[in-house]
C-alpha cells in the first residue's frame, strides 16, 4: 500500500464519522453529540462519612453534686478526709519524723493560750489517744468551729530528791496546726511549769483537765511529752446539738 492508499482510506474514515455523527443526526432532527463519554466508574458515589452532632451542653442547674456526708470525701493534699460517724476515733502514733521533730524533748515555743469560754454545751468525743511515753499523734480534723481537750494523767512514782534517786513526773501536750507546721496551736502543762503530785490532790483532784480552743474546722496533732507518767488519757470532744 502507497501513500496515496493511504491517505485514501484516511479520508474515506473521516467521511464516514461525519455522517455518523453530523449529518445522521440532523437528517434525524436530532442535535449533534459532541460531548466526551464519561469515564470509567465516574458519578459513582463512595459511603459517606458519618458525621457526629456536637455533645449537648447541660445547664450548671441541672448537675448533681453529692453532699460530702454522703461520700468518703478526698482532702487537701493527696489524703483521704474522715467521714465522722458520731463514734470517737481512736488515735494512734507515728514517727516524730513525720513532722520533721528531731528532738521531741527539746522546748517549743508557744503562743499565749486562748481564753476559755464559759458557755455549757454538750460534748461528744471525737477522737482519743491512750498511752503512757512520750510520741506525736496522728493527725485529725475537727469539723465543728470549736472544741475541747480533755486529759487524765497518773503519774507512775511521787516526786523525790534524796541522794542519788530523783524522780519528777512530767506531762506536756503541745497541738500542733498540722496545715501549718510552723504554728503552735497550744502548750498544755497541768503542773503550769512544775511536777505532778498526787499528794496536792487528795481533796480535790482536777482531773480531767479541761483546755477550751475557739477555733476548729482545721486538721491537728498532738505531740506528747511523758515522763514517769504510768498511763494517760486524751479525749477531743466536739459540741453537739
Amino acid at each position: 500500500m502507497d501513500k496515496q492508499d493511504i491517505m485514501t482510506f484516511i479520508g474515506g474514515l473521516v467521511f464516514v464519522v461525519i455522517i455518523a455523527v453530523v449529518i445522521n443526526p440532523m437528517v434525524t432532527g436530532e442535535s449533534p453529540d459532541f460531548s466526551i463519554p464519561p469515564m470509567p466508574g465516574a458519578g459513582e458515589r463512595g459511603p459517606q462519612a458519618v458525621v457526629t452532632p456536637p455533645p449537648t451542653a447541660v445547664p450548671l442547674g441541672q448537675i448533681s453534686i453529692p453532699h460530702p456526708s454522703t461520700v468518703q470525701a478526698a482532702s487537701t493534699k493527696g489524703t483521704m478526709a474522715q467521714v465522722w460517724d458520731g463514734q470517737p476515733i481512736r488515735l494512734g502514733y507515728v514517727d516524730p519524723g513525720t513532722y520533721h521533730l528531731t528532738r521531741p524533748d527539746s522546748s517549743i515555743p508557744a503562743r499565749r493560750p486562748i481564753e476559755t469560754d464559759d458557755r455549757e454545751v454538750t460534748l461528744q468525743t471525737f477522737a482519743t489517744i491512750e498511752g503512757r511515753w512520750s510520741g506525736a499523734s496522728q493527725v485529725f480534723e475537727i469539723p465543728s468551729p470549736r472544741w475541747e481537750l480533755w486529759y487524765t494523767v497518773n503519774p507512775s512514782v511521787l516526786p523525790t530528791g534524796s541522794g542519788q534517786s530523783v524522780g519528777y513526773p512530767r506531762f506536756i501536750i503541745t497541738v500542733m496546726d498540722a496545715e501549718d507546721p510552723n504554728r503552735v496551736v497550744r502548750t498544755i502543762d497541768p503542773a503550769g511549769g512544775g511536777i505532778i503530785d498526787e499528794r496536792l490532790w487528795s481533796n480535790n483532784d482536777p482531773r480531767p483537765w479541761k483546755e477550751s480552743f475557739l477555733e476548729g474546722g482545721r486538721s491537728y496533732y498532738l505531740i506528747i511529752e511523758s515522763r514517769l507518767i504510768e498511763s494517760y488519757t486524751i479525749e477531743a470532744k466536739v459540741p453537739v446539738q
